[in-house]
């Protein structure tokens, strides 16, 4: 895959555009959530800049129980604190991610699959970041 950047989300110095909401099944029907600020100009490179950041979630992506993550554009502080996240096992380890009250040109859901999708095109193109 080429990228169309001229340069990567992870290395530019510009304000955070985004917020990236990371899931993961930690057992006993709970989720663990994790949230950060990334850069962008859309979600796709949001979720790379998360992924090949420094102290990216490279390693957690690569985790078997990562469920997905949930790229919302702009910042709400608000929307960190308690993202409007539901999350349904949907047998297979698939899962249903739906988010309360997003515009579908707002909020994008990447499965764990398209995320790890992204990294490895990330990694063969730049590295292992």
């Amino acid at each position: 895959m080429t990228f169309d950047w001229k340069i990567p989300p992870w290395q530019r110095n510009e304000d955070c555009s985004h917020m990236a909401v990371t899931l993961t099944n930690v057992g006993g029907g709970q989720i663990a959530v994790n949230t950060e600020s990334m850069r962008g100009d859309n979600a796709t490179e949001a979720l790379a800049d998360l992924l090949m950041g420094p102290g990216g979630a490279g390693g957690a992506v690569l985790l078997p129980d990562l469920i997905g993550v949930v790229v919302r554009r702009g910042i709400d502080v608000m929307w960190m604190a308690q993202p409007p996240i539901q999350v349904a096992a949907a047998g297979e380890g698939e899962w249903n991610i739906a988010v309360d009250g997003a515009d579908e040109d707002e909020v994008t859901a990447f499965s764990a699959q398209d995320t790890r999708d992204l990294l490895g095109r990330l990694q063969a193109a730049y590295g292992a970041g």
